[in-house]
């Protein structure tokens, strides 16, 4: 009588078929891993873009007509900004906003190498030789830029519209982009 069991050929095809269901297994388990970390990296640009852009709104709608005391004791106009800033590392986008705390606040948004960052004064007129405290928002913009919309609703690349009025812009449309990453563009109305 023959004794009861598998034959190695029997063996080996069983570990064979296994061997193929794990591989399938695990490329898709891979597949859903790598979706996960794309996504991942998707929800967490979205989330600091979305917190950047709430902060910048929260400083617009607070932006209130009042110039301002530079270092030298000069006037400036109470929001300022450029879509291709003259010089490098200058402001973007500068403004006067109120500020509940303290005295009115001067703050400006800039891009420096890579980095978007905001930079805050202690004090609205500023005595001489003041420096900004700078804070930096994001680590990967390659693109910077805003429009601003005047009283007639014509994008204007410079604010103030030389030899305009100084007044605050209707609107303030800013765009950034990051790296590897879609370009955004978000339009804040100034009331």
């Amino acid at each position: 009588m023959r004794a009861r069991g598998f034959t190695l050929l029997e063996i080996l095809v069983a570990l064979i078929i296994f061997a193929v269901v794990a591989l399938i297994a695990y490329r898709g388990l891979d597949q859903v891993a790598q979706v996960k970390l794309r996504l991942d990296h998707e929800a967490a640009y979205w989330r600091e873009t979305n917190l950047v852009f709430d902060r910048i709104e929260q400083d617009l709608l607070q932006a209130i007509d009042r110039p301002w005391r530079d270092t030298g004791g000069v006037f400036q106009p109470a929001l300022r900004g450029y879509q291709h800033p003259p010089l490098r590392g200058e402001a973007v986008l500068e403004l006067v906003r109120i500020d509940r705390v303290r005295e009115d606040a001067h703050l400006a948004y800039r891009r420096i190498d890579d980095r978007l960052e905001l930079l805050r004064w202690d004090a609205l007129d500023q005595p001489q030789r003041a420096e900004p405290m700078v804070h930096t928002l994001l680590t990967d913009v390659t693109r910077f830029e805003a429009r601003f919309m005047d009283d007639q609703g014509a994008w204007q690349t410079v604010w103030p519209v030389p030899g305009g009025r100084d007044a605050l812009p209707v609107a303030v449309e800013l765009t950034f982009s990051r790296r590897q990453l879609p370009t955004v563009s978000r339009v804040f109305l100034i009331p």
